[in-house]
């Protein structure tokens, strides 16, 4: 299977990051065939990329809320198993010939049933001095036939399943005959009248050792009373030992497994490992089949997802568990923030007024063929995040690369700009706290948490419904967060006279920044501001000059 590499845009993603990620990842299955990469979603679709998807018949990304490494994030190996009918001998000789530890125990279906170690057969050997019962544990026949290397002499009740209490006729005739009870099986020697006293007694099965030899007497009366006779190769000692050894390893496992599923993270899987007295977990489905076992040797090398950083790079925005996660390139068109790797990466950023505008260069540079969908989908981006091409971010480029990408999809620019703009516009239905965090990202500038916030309205009268009840949630956001500074910042396309502005926190940094009175939590500023490339940059500066 080829690696996967996720490209996933911020948290709370717009329509630049996820177009972004859907269009990169297209071009980069184009170009590099060693991986699979696939676009994702740190959080929920807006309506207005849904509409984009929509429009351009593009399938959803999937959301991912971590990029923490799991167990589906390793290279899995099918396991070598054991079956519950396999003998103690087989495993120990499998164990050995494998050099492993263990072994899971599975029924034919694939479900896990326990697992066999070195420590269950040493114990098993060195602690079991008697032999075992066959009434608890059975044996089959064919199994012992093969450890003992014997051979049936008689068998006219057609037993396939040893079973009863074995018996060593190794004393007194009279001692052995008082001892033993119908249904038991007897170990013995070359003794022909004993053999015969032992089968009127009731016994089950005789099975003689060093291939000794039969007489015609006793095979004839062990044929008439339907008792089982087995030669073994081995004297009795050994063929005692042998017996032991061939009872199912269903008698000796451990139920007791230590088990992980494959959404389960590394740093889980790497404790139970070191907790396990097996030095292994073993990783199972949700219908408890068997697929894989992690020894302390999977964990040796570093366990990483790959992935690629659209629309963003600081860690502040990016999905949880981003510092685990091997990053292999970051494309974006904001300030340099603070991610950081152990290992150079390709990084493009660029001061424009969309990360689709850098992917659609990458793919002009590179003379790839772009689908009508995808032109319309990196289209949508920019227009998207240059509230179409009016913001102060828009460039030449963005104007270029928009007009190419125009002309492949046939758009009338007017009329699909305002279709995508009132698709965003909407905020009936949703609670204050929903308008709030729908475009909401954080930052942090010297020692300071600030929050930022935007939405686009046509009507003014829609926010001031709302206006309160968006105050109360960026107090609480100042409150239970530790910002520093909530902005919230408000723009009407229409009418391109400014913007509107909440603040909560510490309102003098936006009045000696910009210039304004914040009175009731609130200002007016004159202009259009882009969050990236004007309010936050004077944020910053005006921080720096007070430092």
């Amino acid at each position: 299977m080829k690696k996967r590499v996720l490209i996933v845009g911020h948290k709370n993603p717009d329509s630049d990051s996820v177009c972004s990620a859907i269009s990169y990842a297209y071009f980069k299955n184009l170009v590099d065939k060693t991986r699979l990469y696939i676009p994702c979603m740190a959080g929920a679709i807006n309506k207005e990329t849904k509409y984009i998807l929509e429009r351009f018949d593009i399938e959803t990304p999937m959301v991912i809320n971590s990029v923490v490494a799991t167990v589906n994030d390793m290279d899995l190996k099918g396991p070598i198993t054991a079956s519950p009918e396999d003998c103690i001998r087989d495993i120990g000789r499998l164990i050995r010939k494998k050099n492993i530890r263990s072994l899971p125990v599975t029924d034919s279906g694939g479900r896990l049933l326990g697992i066999v170690g070195k420590e269950h057969l040493s114990e098993h050997y060195i602690e079991r001095v008697e032999i075992e019962d066959l009434s608890v544990t059975p044996i089959d026949l064919n199994v012992l036939l093969a450890a003992l290397n014997g051979k049936i002499l008689a068998n006219t009740g057609k037993v396939e399943l040893l079973t009863g209490k074995i018996f060593i006729a190794a004393a007194q005739r009279g001692t052995i005959l008082n001892r033993i009870r119908k249904g038991h099986i007897v170990i013995i020697g070359d003794r022909t009248d004993v053999q015969i006293d032992l089968i009127k007694a009731g016994c089950s099965a005789l099975i003689i050792t060093g291939e000794s030899p039969v007489s015609e007497e006793v095979l004839a009366l062990a044929t008439r009373e339907q008792v089982l006779i087995v030669s073994s190769s081995y004297y009795t000692f050994a063929t005692a030992k042998l017996i032991n050894l061939s009872v199912p390893v269903v008698s000796i496992m451990s139920r007791d497994v230590p088990v992980a599923g494959l959404r389960t993270p590394i740093v889980e899987i790497k404790a139970k490992v070191m907790e396990s007295k097996y030095r292994c977990v073993l990783i199972v489905d949700e219908g408890n089949r068997l697929i894989s076992i992690i020894t302390r040797t999977d964990l040796l090398e570093p366990i990483q997802k790959q992935v690629i950083l659209v629309d963003h790079n600081e860690i502040s925005q990016a999905v949880d568990g981003i510092e685990q996660a091997d990053i292999l390139e970051i494309i974006d068109h904001h300030r340099v923030g603070d991610i950081s790797t152990l290992r150079p990466i390709t990084v493009y950023n660029e001061p424009i007024g969309s990360t689709c505008t850098i992917i659609a260069n990458l793919m002009f540079l590179h003379q790839v063929e772009i689908p009508s969908n995808i032109a319309g989908a990196l289209l949508s981006g920019i227009l998207s995040d240059t509230l179409l091409l009016t913001l102060s971010t828009a460039t030449e480029k963005d104007r270029e690369v928009a007009d190419r990408l125009r002309k492949m999809t046939s758009l009338d620019l007017d009329i699909f700009g305002k279709k995508l703009l009132k698709s965003s516009i909407d905020i009936k239905g949703k609670t204050p706290k929903e308008i709030l965090l729908s475009d909401f990202k954080e930052y942090v500038l010297r020692d300071k948490k600030v929050g930022v916030s935007q939405t686009m309205v046509l009507d003014d009268a829609e926010i001031a419904t709302v206006e309160e009840g968006i105050k109360v949630e960026m107090e609480k956001l100042c409150q239970t967060e530790a910002y520093s500074l909530v902005v919230f910042l408000i723009v009407n396309p229409l009418e391109k006279k400014g913007e509107q502005i909440f603040v909560k926190g510490e309102k003098e940094i936006i009045e000696k920044a910009f210039g304004v009175i914040v009175k009731d939590d609130k200002c007016f500023i004159p202009e259009i501001l882009s969050r990236k490339k004007d309010f936050i940059p004077r944020i910053g500066s005006f921080l720096m000059f007070l430092s």
